[in-house]
């Protein structure tokens, strides 16, 4: 089809589709009645919305500014075999058995953008796992690997939605940070701000096994 013949039934087709579209006007009952529909399927969508958020907000912990969100330390039980102990905020507890040379906590966070930020709401987290990881890529990729839940499963998963799907009004982020190495009686503080986590040695044997990790 040339140019020429495309644009007359392009511009055919539009001008039956408006005067069709402007004859509907002459009785206009019908489009109040399709507008108050249409309002009241997006209200209750946005409570939807706004209950599925409640409930997901059920399982996160409210951050604000820096804070500290465990203690772990570690004790070794015999060549890369070590006991890993967490203590967070609300109870949170784990003492596990990890295999390797570092450990790693994992977080989620979640921001508020829009109304939402309006409201004042603070960025939420939860604690997601701890693992162990091995030095060696050989061992990595080969020897078990071990590592621990810290929080439930809950549905609808609005992290992982946004994560895949770009939801309005939240902003998933991850909040893994970098492996900490592994010494006996090392302690440290998890610290968290809506940007991610940071380890901080709290006695001698922690900083010096990062000091001497950092060689």
């Amino acid at each position: 089809m040339s140019y020429t013949l495309a644009t007359i039934v392009l511009a055919a087709a539009g001008a039956v589709m408006v005067i069709a579209g402007l004859l509907f006007f002459r009785h206009p009952g019908w489009l109040l009645t399709w507008l108050k529909g249409t309002v009241v399927f997006n209200v209750i969508l946005a409570g939807l919305y706004v209950l599925v958020i409640a409930v997901n907000l059920t399982s996160y912990q409210s951050l604000v500014g820096m804070q500290t969100v465990a203690t772990i330390s570690t004790q070794r039980q015999a060549e890369q075999i070590w006991e890993v102990s967490l203590q967070g905020q609300n109870d949170i507890a784990a003492i596990r058995t990890l295999q390797g040379d570092q450990w790693q906590i994992d977080a989620r966070i979640i921001r508020f953008t829009g109304p939402f930020r309006w409201l004042d709401i603070a960025p939420g987290y939860r604690l997601e796992r701890l693992s162990g990881r091995y030095t060696s890529l050989e061992q990595e990729r080969s020897a078990p690997r071990t590592a621990v839940g810290l929080s439930e499963d809950i549905w609808p998963d609005l992290w992982q939605w946004d994560q895949q799907y770009n939801l309005p009004f939240l902003e998933a982020v991850d909040g893994s940070m970098t492996f900490m190495p592994m010494r006996d009686e090392a302690v440290f503080e998890v610290k968290l701000s809506a940007s991610g986590l940071v380890a901080v040695p709290v006695n001698d044997q922690a900083r010096a096994a990062v000091q001497f990790w950092n060689q």
